[in-house]
């Protein structure tokens, strides 16, 4: 009681509203570390040998084949929708469809049923149903790898967290069309399912998520969650590049919303020669502010990479003499899918709010989606209720997403490095690097979520 009367007062991010935190930040930090250390112990007490390739169970759905049908035609009928809104409708955010479909439903709502439920962007894609065209079927390069999907999830991110216009809707639907494009272009070249496979931003990205799911849509089985993330597939660099662009942009957009960040941006501006240098840059087109950001947007994934490659090395120094040709890299690409867990945990307990707010705009946009006064459905006249839950409920939310995400990483790493080293005390010291990396990553995260919303 004597803690929480002297908690100071913070808000986790897009809560939208100030709030005291039950228990002084520093107990909620060191309490999700010690149960990473704990969790990391009884692992490594209990699990003595790497586990047998989990079972999965088939599923049947009568009339999947129908269902699956009559969802892609209402995916697709949606996507033509979001685009024609985008260009035809009204131009404000709060009164188009375009805008709360592709950042909102489709980024945020289809990333958390992937999560949770299964890749269902891969059965619904409408891109993939609307292609049709025979492709030259070109092979694959192998050197290309995740590389094409890296540079537009770079790009994706960078038109979410930093570019202006993202929210008028003739110039998100551009994009969209762009992105279109890409993907079609591709899926011409080498193939629909080649493309979709390897270079697709979009269908990796859904793709990882899903690999966290209980549901294995494709293969109708239903399966432990995360078990697909221990599975033996081996990984290349550029896929392992895309995994980390993912944890890193979205802990960025985390941390452009703390004091820090608006120090930072502060700091910058008060520095002569950097300012000048940010001048001449902006007849680019680009403001110092959003330079800045792009910047910060760039070193995030890179500073991540930076540090899980030197986490690596470190398991490579203390494994030498179980694994002595193990090379960075190799190790690196081996672990890095026992990541997702985080990602998906931070992810869910980022969003988490901005989904249960601004979602709610989707009721009386489906009525209206041009904003020229129609009433579909009969739900144009739907007010949204942006207090819809507690900042309480979203703290302790966030709190136990990212908990159990990153125990869940310990597991599956522990697993990986039974199978990986075959010596029960080899998995257990190269875990050590990780599990620090695990610690630093939670504390870091439950930080940028409870500093007060700033701008």
């Amino acid at each position: 009681m004597a803690s929480a009367l002297i908690a100071a007062p913070a808000a986790a991010h897009g809560f939208g509203q100030r709030f005291d935190l039950p228990l002084p930040l520093w107990l909620w930090l060191a309490g999700a570390a010690a149960t990473l250390v704990v969790s990391f112990a009884l692992v490594a007490y209990f699990l003595r040998a790497s586990p047998a390739e989990p079972r999965s169970i088939r599923i049947a759905v009568p009339g999947s084949k129908i269902l699956a049908t009559t969802a892609k035609l209402v995916a697709v009928g949606l996507f033509v929708l979001t685009v024609a809104a985008g260009f035809f409708g009204v131009q404000d955010p709060y009164r188009n469809l375009a805008v709360v479909m592709v950042w909102v439903v489709w980024w945020v709502g289809f990333a958390f049923v992937c999560a949770l439920v299964g890749d269902l962007w891969a059965v619904l894609n409408p891109l993939r149903t609307l292609y049709r065209l025979p492709s030259l079927a070109m092979p694959y390069p192998r050197a290309l790898g995740a590389w094409p999907a890296v540079l537009v999830f770079l790009g994706f991110a960078w038109a979410e967290l930093v570019w202006r216009e993202k929210d008028v809707p003739a110039y998100l639907a551009t994009v969209v069309l762009a992105y279109s494009a890409i993907t079609w272009g591709g899926m011409f070249l080498f193939g629909r399912e080649a493309w979709l496979a390897r270079g697709d931003a979009f269908a990796l990205a859904f793709g990882v998520l899903g690999r966290f799911a209980p549901l294995d849509l494709q293969r109708a089985q239903l399966r432990w969650p995360g078990a697909a993330l221990a599975s033996s597939e081996k990984v290349r660099f550029p896929f392992l590049v895309f995994v980390v662009l993912i944890l890193g942009t979205v802990t960025f957009d985390g941390f452009m919303e703390t004091p820090l960040a608006e120090r930072l941006g502060t700091a910058v501006q008060s520095s002569p020669g950097l300012v000048r240098s940010l001048f001449a840059l902006s007849e680019l087109g680009l403001d110092e502010s959003q330079l800045v950001a792009t910047a910060t947007l760039i070193a995030f994934p890179l500073a991540f990479l930076g540090v899980f490659l030197l986490a690596a090395a470190a398991m490579v120094r203390l494994t030498r003499a179980w694994r002595p040709g193990l090379g960075i890299v190799e190790a690196a690409c081996a672990f890095v899918l026992t990541l997702v867990p985080i990602a998906v945990a931070y992810h869910l307990s980022h969003y988490f709010s901005l989904l249960l707010t601004a979602g709610q705009f989707v009721i009386p946009l489906l009525s209206d989606p041009f904003g020229i006064g129609w009433n579909l459905f009969g739900t144009a006249a739907y007010k949204v209720d942006l207090g819809v839950a507690s900042p309480y409920v979203f703290w302790y939310a966030a709190v136990i997403l990212i908990v159990v995400g990153h125990v869940m990483a310990v597991y599956l790493a522990h697993v990986v490095a039974l199978r990986e080293f075959g010596e029960r005390r080899a998995a257990v010291v190269s875990q050590v690097p990780l599990l620090a990396l695990m610690i630093a990553y939670t504390m870091l995260s439950l930080w940028i979520l409870a500093q007060p919303i700033v701008g």
